[in-house]
């Protein structure tokens, strides 16, 4: 994994983009009830999903500077899902409000980290300070893309590529149905890293799938459709995570 400086400076750079992105949007109701990429979320789900997950990571590591674990969702998954929904339907300009300033609570939480070298805290789910940014920095690229609007998967900073496609890889063999040939080509691809790599998983003749790195992970990322035309073939997978 990257240094948690080259990883803030990537989280800081694609959570700014986003709000960016959203700052030049203009969405109306209908635009933001139209359907994600996740299935069953409009983007007004995402959108919200996203702040909901800032605020989270935000209590988690503040409850780790005091010294106390602070579990992400106290009140269970289930609290998570219905606050999810019930702000989903807020008008636009709240939703990016709502994302932009729990943003803002990250970024403030993660400079008193760096400031204390408080990297290696203990954290609920068993995780540190320095795993919950490239986690963030995951939910905000993969999820931007997750919005079905200018935003693609060829986009994902090199560095998120290079280190999310080593763990998608290690499951492939568990949620593949059937079996696959993966090959990582050069052309197009926004990392060296995985350039010529093959990969084989599952049993029986071998279905190709055969393009660039950001699509090969869009794919086994879940997000097919967002790979279309990038790859020679997009089997179906196994749930991701």
């Amino acid at each position: 994994m990257p240094e948690p400086t080259d990883l803030l400076i990537a989280l800081h750079t694609s959570t700014d983009d986003l709000i960016a992105g959203l700052d030049r949007a203009s969405w109306s109701a209908a635009d933001v009830a139209a359907p994600s990429l996740c299935e069953g979320w409009t983007r007004g789900h995402v959108l919200t999903h996203i702040a909901r997950n800032a605020d989270g990571i935000a209590d988690t590591i503040a409850g780790a500077l005091r010294g106390e674990i602070v579990e992400r969702y106290p009140d269970g998954w289930d609290a998570r899902n219905a606050a999810i929904d019930a702000g989903s339907t807020r008008p636009f300009d709240v939703l990016v409000a709502d994302v932009r300033d729990s943003a803002s609570r990250v970024a403030t939480v993660l400079g008193d980290v760096a400031n204390a070298d408080g990297w290696e805290l203990p954290t609920a789910e068993h995780q540190t300070p320095e795993s919950w940014v490239y986690r963030r920095l995951r939910e905000v690229v993969v999820h931007r893309v997750d919005l079905a609007a200018d935003y693609t998967p060829d986009q994902w900073p090199p560095q998120f590529v290079s280190t999310e496609l080593d763990d998608a890889i290690a499951s492939l063999d568990k949620r593949v149905d059937g079996a696959v040939h993966v090959t990582v080509v050069a052309e197009g691809s926004v990392s060296p890293d995985h350039v010529g790599k093959e990969w084989r998983a599952g049993e029986g003749s071998p279905i190709e799938v055969r393009g660039p790195d950001w699509a090969v992970l869009a794919w086994l990322a879940g997000r097919a459709s967002a790979a279309a035309g990038a790859l020679t073939a997009t089997p179906p997978l196994g749930s991701w995570r």
